[in-house]
């Protein structure tokens, strides 16, 4: 009986899914708020990512799990309209979690914009 549990667990090693964060509320692409999500399948990485359209000011980021043959950066036209999609992926859990902008330099930023714009008299 405990050789048997042996071979079970030298021979089906239990697989953990990797969990990454996705991203549920964006401002001017900025992640507000982020949920984490257990990751199935192939999908062994994380990403972050950012398609940027020539035509327009839309963004569009995204995070969340994926494959590692999808970990490239691609170009591309849609109705001649140039894109690029721009991933950085990783592969330990949550490591793409991070904000894009923290919190405290955006209130550095803005105290810093509100001293300026008072001098200027506005």
């Amino acid at each position: 009986s405990a050789c048997l549990l042996f071979l079970v667990i030298v021979f089906f090693p239990t697989v953990e899914s990797l969990t990454c964060e996705t991203c549920d509320f964006k401002i001017l692409g900025y992640c507000m708020h982020t949920d984490p999500v257990n990751c199935t399948g192939s999908q062994t990485n994380c990403f972050t990512g950012v398609a940027k359209f020539t035509i327009s000011l839309l963004n569009i980021y995204e995070r969340g799990c994926i494959e590692p043959a999808e970990c490239r950066n691609e170009t591309g036209s849609i109705l001649y309209v140039n894109y690029t999609v721009t991933r950085t992926c990783c592969s330990t859990d949550l490591c793409n979690g991070a904000t894009f902008i923290q919190p405290g330099f955006t209130a550095a930023l803005c105290a810093a914009l509100l001293a300026v714009w008072s001098q200027l008299g506005f």
